[in-house]
């Protein structure tokens, strides 16, 4: 906190930028109360997806008085830490209510699975840096670079490559192919010009982040764009705080700062189980729950628990959790957790002997369903889920749903 007081009486203009990290706060309330109604989701009455870390996250679900209060409060908190940073006030009350605020979001997040996204990742990772990270008008363009180029990285796909990830066009095929592979080129070599020396190079590549983050608004709806058209305004505000910019520089002065290095290192390590885990995370869910998720080729599936009883008849139990996004619609884990529920409302029926678990799935426009998942007997042998290490009951699907391993 010391450093970033001491950051604030030399350059006011930073105070801009915890103005900017209070309104993205405000509009994820905003967000929680229409387009991903948080008081739905933590209902009572919804079954809860718990995250794997956090299994017991429905014992800590909040009631639905106590919730509203609490979404209240984080609004209320907002408004004061937004007012406080616009004023340049009470430093210190400023920062702590950015530490609360976060701490309360991701608290929100942690009661269930669903509330994840990278419109939360992004913004939880550029307010670390603003938090603790030294040098804070080179540490803040550095953290977008980050962002921007690990993503370039996340899209070296067929699926992004070939144009299969948009999956609602504006333009013709050919153009959204040429667009993609430009992606490429913006986030893995053109965004090195947010260390331009020339103002111009630095709003030429800062216009294509603009243009990019609105055309994803038809594919992505209103939240993710305009949570990252606000954070890029902070690019704006310290643009100006450098007189003689360099990318050698930037890189220089900001991994001198042991915190950077940590936050960085651990950034990069939470990508790399999509990468070494089999199968592809795309379809598997495997290894991507705390990293970055790109545009992914649209996946359906038909998950299904199947209850056998006595009398050898058998009742097939569809799986449908509401508010799921396009991320985690077919995720093994939500429906491991919703086949929990039913194996303890199964544990009541005498005449159930048993309960299996399937989930097909398939790519938007196959016509062929591919078994991710067929556990047997899961109310008896309860399935587990690790985070960075494989998952025995998943198949370890390929793009072209062959299974990694298999000859």
């Amino acid at each position: 906190m010391k450093s970033l007081r001491l950051e604030l009486e030399k350059t006011p203009q930073l105070w801009l930028v915890g103005l900017n990290l209070s309104l993205e706060h405000l509009l994820t309330v905003f967000f929680w109360l229409t387009e991903r109604p948080i008081l739905w989701i933590l209902s009572p009455s919804t079954p809860s997806v718990c995250w794997p870390l956090f299994s017991q996250c429905e014992v800590f679900k909040p009631g639905p008085v106590t919730l509203q209060i609490l979404l209240g409060l984080y609004a209320g908190l907002a408004v004061i830490s937004g007012t406080l940073w616009a004023l340049k006030k009470k430093p210190a009350l400023a920062i702590s209510l950015i530490w609360i605020l976060l701490a309360m979001k991701i608290g929100f997040i942690l009661q269930d699975y669903r509330l994840t996204g990278n419109y939360h990742y992004i913004p939880t990772m550029v307010t670390l840096a603003f938090l603790l990270i030294p040098h804070r008008a080179l540490a803040l363009p550095m953290t977008f670079f980050v962002l921007y180029f690990s993503a370039g990285i996340l899209k070296l796909d067929t699926q992004w490559l070939s144009g299969a990830a948009i999956n609602e066009r504006l333009f013709p095929t050919w153009l959204t192919q040429v667009g993609v592979w430009y992606v490429l080129v913006l986030e893995l070599g053109l965004i090195f010009l947010l260390f331009a020396k020339k103002d111009r190079w630095f709003y030429f590549v800062f216009v294509q982040l603009v243009v990019f983050h609105l055309y994803s608004w038809h594919l992505t709806r209103f939240f993710y764009p305009s949570v990252m058209l606000l954070l890029l305004g902070i690019l704006l505000i310290t643009r100006p705080l450098i007189a003689d910019w360099s990318v050698r520089q930037a890189f220089r002065k900001v991994f001198q700062s042991p915190v950077a290095v940590s936050l960085t290192v651990i950034f990069v390590a939470l990508q790399l189980p999509q990468y070494y885990l089999p199968g592809d995370a795309a379809l598997t869910g495997e290894g991507r729950m705390y990293a970055l998720i790109m545009y992914d080729g649209r996946v359906q599936c038909e998950p299904h628990v199947t209850l056998w009883k006595k009398d050898q008849s058998k009742d097939t139990v569809p799986l449908m959790p509401p508010w799921l996004m396009t991320r985690t619609a077919c995720d093994p884990l939500v429906y491991m957790r919703l086949s929990e529920q039913i194996c303890q409302w199964a544990a009541k029926d005498t005449t159930i002997v048993q309960a299996d678990f399937t989930l097909p799935v398939r790519y938007q426009g196959d016509s062929e369903w591919q078994p991710l998942v067929s556990a047997t007997d899961i109310c008896k042998k309860r399935l587990t889920y690790s985070n960075f290490f494989p998952n025995a009951w998943i198949m370890k699907l390929q793009k072209d749903f062959s299974v990694s391993g298999s000859k």
